[in-house]
């Protein structure tokens, strides 16, 4: 009896194995103590070797330290609330490649209905996010006439500035009175204006390369880089902006930093440039005002401009693919504003009129700091 029990269960368990091993989905499942138990081939090849050295081990033996650290958290989480969980993660192959998974975690009970342990289900979704990548880029380029424009400006002064620098050489020179402490002040000054160039020239190139991984960034910090470029610009066209910051604290977004200074300088440029189009017509006097806040579980940002009630027919379609009420405009501007916020970031976009005034709102969720070894866990 016993033996054609184990001979049963054994081809019961070989079945299993037959069975997930054909699936394309990375699948494992782990004891209470985190140790793997079982796995299939798809997830053996992620971890870069074999079923058999799988079992019995923890993630630690197969992936870095602060992922696994982050995912012990997790798993330790859901076996007490008994919640599944979704999230997104990365992997980087030993060829440097990068691949993006879905992971839907579920809590495995045994027969008694206490907690066995853990069980995952990865999807690969590395193409969805290389396409959505694509349209980010293609968005960006969409907003080099823009970005260009604001550089002109942005090099205008240290361009006179230097322009001055070296006539004030040549009067020297001519005159017969230069000396080794002026040559020396001219190189000093120029340097400045030069640098200050170069900067402008390296927030162009950072805000073009994609933001592959999260990071942890400062808000804050992150609006100030967008009007390092597009400042001088909004401030030539008479535009007053206002920064209201209702926290003194560093607010930190654990996200994709470069993404999301997109969406920021896309609504700014739209703000402003119906602000301009607005004093094209008569005097008006502009003003965007950046406003950053929290609520319990979110960061928000809050871009508002005073040009005007958006239309009723207009507002449900502003972040539809392609529309557009630019003469030359493409249209994909909000629409990717409203991917990157809301796919990829897990968070809200959406507008609203109050009054006179337009406020585009966005909502990042907060994140969660863990006392062991400072591991970020979405909320």
């Amino acid at each position: 009896m016993k033996k054609k029990y184990y001979n049963k269960l054994n081809k019961k368990l070989n079945f299993e194995d037959v069975l997930l091993d054909a699936l394309p989905n990375p699948i494992y499942y782990k004891d209470i103590k985190g140790d793997f138990i079982r796995c299939n081939t798809r997830f053996a090849d992620l971890a870069s070797t074999s079923k058999k050295k799988v079992i019995g081990k923890s993630a630690y033996e197969f992936f870095p330290k602060s992922a696994a650290d982050r995912h012990k958290q997790i798993d330790v989480q859901i076996m007490k609330t008994l919640q599944p969980y979704e999230d997104e993660v990365h992997f980087i192959k030993k060829d440097g490649e990068v691949r993006y998974y879905n992971l839907s975690k579920a809590v495995c009970l045994d027969y008694k209905g206490m907690v066995a342990g853990i069980v995952c289900i990865m999807t690969d979704i590395t193409e969805r996010i290389k396409e959505k990548e694509l349209l980010i880029q293609q968005s960006k380029f969409a907003e080099m006439g823009e970005m260009i424009a604001a550089i002109a400006h942005q090099w205008n002064e240290p361009l006179v500035e230097l322009s001055a620098q070296i006539q004030k050489m040549q009067l020297f020179y001519s005159s017969n009175v230069i000396d080794k402490e002026k040559v020396s002040n001219f190189v000093i000054d120029s340097m400045v204006q030069i640098q200050y160039m170069s900067v402008t020239l390296n927030d162009f190139r950072n805000f073009l390369k994609p933001s592959v991984l999260k990071e942890e960034f400062e808000v804050k910090k992150a609006i100030k880089e967008i009007f390092e470029i597009v400042g001088k610009q909004i401030f030539y066209f008479n535009i007053k902006v206002n920064f209201e910051y209702n926290t003194n604290d560093e607010i930190m977004i654990y996200g994709y930093k470069n993404e999301l200074k997109q969406v920021l300088l896309n609504v700014i440029n739209n703000a402003k440039n119906k602000l301009v189009k607005l004093n094209e017509k008569n005097t008006f006097n502009g003003i965007i005002t950046i406003r950053i806040n929290e609520s319990k579980k979110y960061n928000i940002i809050e871009v508002i401009d005073n040009g005007g009630a958006i239309e009723g027919s207009i507002m449900d379609r502003l972040f539809d693919p392609f529309f557009t009420t630019k003469e030359n405009g493409t249209g994909i501007g909000l629409y990717m504003a409203k991917i990157i916020v809301e796919d990829k970031m897990s968070g809200k976009i959406e507008v609203k009129n109050d009054g006179k005034n337009v406020i585009f709102l966005i909502k990042i969720p907060k994140i969660k700091k863990h006392k062991y070894e400072d591991i970020l866990i979405r909320r």
